[in-house]
Parts: C-alpha cells; structure tokens; sequence
C-alpha cells in the first residue's frame, strides 16, 4: 500500500512536471504584421520587443501593400494585380483569425509555428493563402480568386470618406483605409473619379450594390459634427463609429489622448475603476511611466465567479501595477472611471479596450476638472478598494455639486428611479437616447407617457441588443416612438440621454434593472445648454445617417446588414464565429433578407 501511494505521488508529480513543460514552450501571438511575420511573447513579458518576429522564409503568402515579391508573385503566376491584392485580405484575415491572441510552440530552432497541434505554414498552403517559393497555382488559391472575385473588394477611405479599386493609387496611399467587399460600403461613400467613375465597371458595382438593397436610400453627403466640447472646466468626447470600421489598439482618438495627457500630467496619485482591460499600448506605456516618476497608482477591476474577465488583458495588467482589487461577487463592476490628483475625473462609457480607445464602438466620456467632483468619485473609490462593492456600499451624500453637475452611483442611488424618470417627466420638447440598451420597464413606461403628451422622442439601439425576452425595443415602436437599431460594425455603447437642449446624461450605467440596483455604475446629469445641444447635434448626425429602413427592421449586428461587420475580426454576435465564419455574412444565391 505504501509503495502504491509512492507511485501515485511520483507519478503525479511527473505530470505536473509534463505540464509545466508544456507550458513553458507556449507563447503568445502578440501581433500578426502579416501572414508570414509574426510577433510572438519569446520573453513573456507581454511587450512587443525587439526581435521577437518570426518570418516563415520557405513560403510566399501574400499581402495587401504592394512591394517587389508581390509583383514577383503576380508575373510568375499570372495573377493580375488587383486579384493578387484580394487574395493578401483575405490571406490577412486567415493569418489574424488563426493566431491572434493565441498561444503556439515553435519548432525547429524558431522555424515553424505550430497552432492546435498543426503547422501553421501547412495551413496556409493547403488554405490557398500561400505558395511555395517555386509553387504553381493550386486549385485552393484559384478558387479564393473566384471568391475575391464575386466580393468585388474595395478600398475605404474612412477620412475621405471616398472608395477605391485595390490597385488604386490614391486607396494605396490612404492612411486611414479599409478593404471591404462592395455589399459593405457606407450609402453615403463616394466613388474615386481616378479609379471607378472613369470605367465602365463601376457601372456593374452599382447594379451589384442595388442588388443587395444598400442604395434604397438617397443619403447626401452629411457633414461630419464636432466630436468635442470644451471649456476651462469641461470636455465632452463622443466618437463616430460610422467612420471606423475596424478595432485597432493605436491610440488615435480624442478620448485615448486626452486620457494619456491626464496620464502623463498626475504628480501625485491616479485611481480608476475599469471594467477590463485589452492591451492599448500607448496608455500602459503611459501609466508605466507615471508609476517610474512616483505617481501612485491604484486600480479596481472586475472578475467573474471563474476568476476571469470579458476583457482578456485584464489579469495581465493586474500583474504590472499590482496595488488593485477586484469584485469578487457575481454582479458587475461595470464602472469606467479615472481620478488624477484628486482633482479631475474622467467618466463615461468608453472601457480601456482596442475597441472603445479606436473609435469602433460609439462612446460617450466626460473629462471635469473639480475637486468637489473628484471627492465624490474618491469616496465611491476608497468604498470598493476596501473590499465594499454594490449592497455594501453606503450612500455617499452629493446633491448638486454645483449649478451644472448631479453624480449618482449604483446600486445605492436608484438613478434611473429617483433621477432620470423625473427628467423624463418634466420633458416638454424632446428626449434624444444613444444607448446600448434599454430593458428598464419603468423607464419604458415614461418614455411612452412623454410621447403620448406630444414629446418628441427618439432611440438608437445597438444591434445586438434587439432580440430577448428583456429588450423593451418592440413596445416603444408599438406605442408609435421611433426607434432605430444602427447599422454599422461596431457597438454603439454610450449610454446617453440628451433632453429639452438642456440636460445630458453620460455615464457606464446601462438603462437596464441590473445596471441600476446591482452593478457597480457611475452616472453624471449634465445641466448646460451648450452641452446638450453639442451632443443632440451628433445624435441628429447618426439618425440621419442610419437608414430609415432600421425603424421597422433589425439590422443583426455581424451580418451584411451591419456595415464592415463581415470583415473587421470581430465576434459582434458573441455567437463564436467571426466574419466570413457567420451565417449573417453569406449570400445564399445572391440574395440577402434583413429581418
């Protein structure tokens, strides 16, 4: 018996010795710079260093930026340029759907990559993405050309707002451009002259584009508003995900910036409560460099019962600035908040995410510079890093701070109750609401009582919340109140009220029973003019350029309803399958039916 537990325990101990090797010759994908360079985690810092990128020498992938081995390719295959250019997106796409963010061994002194037990270049090659250096055309290579083919891809230009054949040269040069199939293209995108109105095929893209339904209405090129408000006290940032199309984790955006500037300025301490977090490199390089000059640095984040986070960085970041605390119960720290120098706060509904710093998704984020306001965000911080989150919480006293801010908190301040109805109530002109969602059945009803007085009253949901037993969406629109559901890839996550050109609600609560009698929320009613007229503004933007046919119909949010929804690597359903993977993204015979 003894010598049988001896075994049992030599044993065991050899397993976890097996598994601790195999571990160990994992790495993370930290970046796919194309389908034949990889940058992988070889020293597991989670950094992106010096020569760290893997390049596979024994085959030739292709790409979607020109350069002299793609001209090679194209001359001795015989492949034209702009279907060499096809095959690198969707090549690109492949690369980034089977690597990115995913662990791999690496064999052969570094040669060769190895996903799920399979050879990463093998994959490539029968997938038709590569050849081999003196290869001929495959029968998977020629049939990706015919699927390119029937895509008619495109060049997006997202600043000029104008598309592109791929071998344009004016699309070649764009900075901030998109390749996507031609079903995808924005109504309101104009065509290059150079390219597209200059040939005869460009009259065959429209007949294709009308096919597919996407010109039955006739938007005319809507001017851009102001994504900022500012004043010595306040900023207001908003982000238009009609122009963005695809996350990103460069820092481009008013929000990403003006935080990194609050970053850099702290002297003494930034606290902030975050839902999760995915790498945006520039604002952890940021706050790494704060912590070097003396900053103190302190921050809450959510876990679930499994220990884990939607946002798959999270932990990571846990690990570098390790003075944090986390929710331990199964309700959501949903809070997005930052307090520098007990001085200034910055609120809303953007999370630290690649896809809420970009600009894919629709945000809303107050910057206020006052110390009466970062009290009372440091005493609702102080609560959850001592280990108080929702119920335990007590309720912190702020009636008006001043003449211009409310700060209200879930669970404790029942806003939506005690504070948004009320507004609602005493509507007379209008009620504007940008929001994720909407399931609140009390805030349901009153908007429905200001309707029938004769407010004017308005909503744009996000598309991946118009189905469900909760979803309020069906009985606004029986009750006559407009509501559209966008259409675009991203997530419209602001969760904003604008009234009467006079108050503005901005904040990370979700207009929903959860978001306020369970989670931990922020919210800021706004009274200003100004304000409240700046961000009507953009939301008239959006209603206008989100398709009437969206007041009777779901766009479904990763389907050719949603535009760049099918080509931007992300899970927009959270059904598992991204892209060309999902059932929405297919035409069935050439035909496509919203619902």
């Amino acid at each position: 018996m003894k010598n049988f537990s001896i075994v049992v325990l030599i044993s065991g101990f050899l397993l976890f010795l097996f598994y601790e090797m195999q571990k160990s010759t994992e790495f993370e994908v930290l970046e796919v710079n194309s389908p034949t360079q990889i940058a992988v985690d070889l020293n597991k810092n989670g950094l992106k260093d010096d020569n760290e990128t893997i390049t596979l020498s024994s085959i030739q992938s292709f790409s979607t930026k020109p350069n002299e081995a793609q001209a090679n390719i194209s001359k001795r295959l015989k492949i034209s340029e702009e279907n060499l250019l096809g095959l690198g997106f969707l090549a690109e796409n492949f690369a980034k759907e089977t690597l990115a963010e995913k662990k791999i061994k690496l064999e052969n002194k570094n040669s060769q990559i190895i996903i799920d037990n399979k050879n990463y270049e093998t994959l490539l090659l029968i997938s038709g993405f590569a050849v081999k250096k003196n290869g001929k055309i495959t029968p998977q290579l020629q049939a990706n050309i015919k699927k390119i083919q029937k895509l008619k891809l495109k060049i997006l230009n997202n600043k000029s707002h104008k598309y592109h054949k791929l071998n344009c040269k004016y699309g070649l040069i764009a900075h901030n451009a998109q390749i996507l199939p031609s079903s995808q293209l924005p109504k309101d995108a104009k065509p290059c002259r150079f390219c597209l109105l200059k040939h005869e095929k460009y009259k065959n893209f429209k007949k294709h584009n009308q096919k597919f339904n996407y010109n039955q209405d006739n938007i005319s090129n809507i001017k851009s508003p102001a994504l900022i408000y500012q004043t010595n006290s306040i900023k207001i940032f908003l982000t238009d995900f009609t122009k963005i199309l695809k996350p990103s984790n460069v820092c481009e955006t008013t929000i990403c910036k003006a935080l990194i500037q609050e970053i850099n300025e702290a002297q003494n301490s930034i606290d902030f409560a975050i839902y999760g977090y995915t790498k945006v490199p520039a604002i952890q390089k940021a706050l790494e460099n704060a912590q070097k000059k003396g900053v103190k640095i302190r921050w809450i984040y959510d876990l679930d019962k499994n220990n884990t986070n939607i946002y798959p960085d999270t932990l990571y970041l846990s690990k570098i600035f390790t003075d944090n605390r986390h929710d331990k119960e199964q309700t959501l720290m949903h809070n997005k908040f930052f307090i520098f120098d007990n001085e200034t706060v910055l609120t809303g509904s953007a999370n630290i995410s690649n896809t809420d710093m970009s600009g894919f998704n629709s945000n809303a984020v107050a910057l206020i510079k006052s110390k009466n306001i970062a009290n009372i965000y440091s005493q609702e911080f102080e609560q959850m890093f001592n280990d108080k989150f929702h119920k335990q919480k007590s309720k912190i006293h702020h009636d008006f701070v001043d003449e211009n801010f409310q700060v209200y908190f879930s669970p404790q301040d029942k806003a939506i109750t005690t504070q948004i109805i009320p507004l609602i109530d005493g509507a007379q002109k209008y009620i504007y609401i940008p929001t994720f969602l909407i399931t609140h059945k009390e805030l349901t009803q009153s908007l429905i009582n200001a309707s029938k007085r004769g407010v004017s009253v308005r909503l744009i949901l996000d598309a991946t919340n118009t189905q469900g037993n909760h979803s309020k969406l069906n009985l606004l629109r029986q009750n006559g109140i407009q509501v559209k559901t966008e259409n675009f890839a991203g997530k419209l996550h602001s969760k904003s009220i604008i009234i009467d050109d006079l108050y503005t609600v901005i904040g990370s609560m979700n207009f929903s029973k959860s978001g306020e009698g369970a989670n931990d929320e922020n919210l800021i009613i706004i009274k200003n003019n100004d304000i409240a007229m700046f961000y009507k503004t953009f939301f008239q933007y959006l209603w206008t350029k989100i398709p009437d046919k969206w007041l009777k119909y779901n766009a479904r949010s990763e389907s050719l309803d949603s535009i760049g929804s099918c080509s931007d690597g992300v899970d927009n359903d959270f059904d598992g399958k991204i892209d060309k993977a999902d059932e929405g993204c297919k035409v069935v015979q050439g035909k496509y039916k919203a619902r």
